[in-house]
């Protein structure tokens, strides 16, 4: 996930943004375009027996054809990601990600080799959590490892969102959805290794917090380009087959790997800083569905 604290950008395609106006969540229905076609989505339907009763009603572990369950400390932060459906479930054809304050359980699945794909459009809707210590992201990273040895930050990484909660930096963090790629700017190998990034933020028009609407994060990967978007809206746009400063071309953006998806809630950490007394416990991110489309074969 991007780490970076002082230096974004903005780009939107939409002027009227800045003044809140054309902002309603509630009537934006997500379309790739003509030129795209489904070739992939996880609607979480119940798959497999019940795990757990929770909130009264049954739930379901991730489907395992699509996701698994990473666990451990990963990435840093205060977070231990768990495989417990108590921190991951399937219940009302929606996934449900649980950050809980007691050990600072979490979860985080991950679709490496499961479902992998090479270019396409990349969605989600997802109501985000919100509060300080809170990190929660939909990103991707490529898989180079089997055939050629490589991982981060060669493989790059592909964040459609990233939301850091509460008033870290005195920022209105909950705002605000930050996006954007990681790549290995000084060579295609992992020597040397520099690290290249190009990021960019969101802020919602209205100010209301990530949270308060389920909004549909998205990216737009293509030979030369990759663009990243909330609903109607596109905040960062790259051309990168030349990208300025950076070793040229990229092999991470080139189609010669695939990349996975992943979904997760991070706590704490030096972006976000600590949990406080103002956090909510718990804490959980909400995934009506996961869709890659891609252009169609003529």
């Amino acid at each position: 996930m991007l780490r970076l604290i002082a230096s974004f950008f903005f780009v939107a395609v939409a002027s009227n943004i800045c003044f809140g106006q054309g902002w309603d969540p509630s009537k934006f229905s997500y379309n790739p375009g003509p030129n795209y076609e489904l070739v992939w989505q996880d609607e979480f339907e119940n798959v497999g027996p019940s795990k757990a009763i929770i909130d009264g009603k049954p739930a379901y572990a991730p489907n395992p054809k699509n996701w698994v369950l990473k666990t451990g400390r990963i990435n840093g932060g205060l977070q231990n990601y768990t495989d417990s459906i108590q921190n991951a479930y399937i219940q009302n054809n929606q996934l449900t990600i649980v950050a809980q304050k007691e050990g600072y359980l979490s979860a985080m699945l991950s679709s490496v080799y499961l479902q992998e794909f090479t270019f396409g459009k990349f969605a989600a809707k997802i109501r985000l959590p919100y509060g300080q210590g809170m990190d929660a992201a939909w990103w991707m990273v490529g898989n180079a490892w089997d055939k050629y040895k490589l991982f981060w930050p060669t493989v790059g990484e592909l964040d459609m969102v990233e939301m850091i909660g509460g008033h870290q930096w005195g920022n209105p963090n909950d705002k605000i959805a930050h996006g954007g790629i990681i790549w290995n700017n000084a060579s295609n190998t992992m020597s040397p290794v520099s690290r290249g990034e190009k990021p960019a933020t969101f802020q919602t028009p209205d100010g209301s917090l990530l949270h308060n609407n389920s909004l549909v994060y998205w990216a737009e990967w293509t030979p030369t380009n990759i663009s990243v978007g909330i609903n109607e809206f596109v905040f960062f746009q790259l051309n990168t087959t030349n990208i300025p400063g950076s070793i040229n071309p990229v092999d991470a953006w080139s189609g010669k790997w695939p990349f996975y998806m992943i979904l997760n809630i991070a706590i704490g950490g030096s972006w976000p800083g600590p949990p406080d007394d103002t956090t909510v416990w718990p804490q959980k991110m909400v995934v009506d569905w996961v869709r890659v489309d891609q252009v169609k074969k003529s």
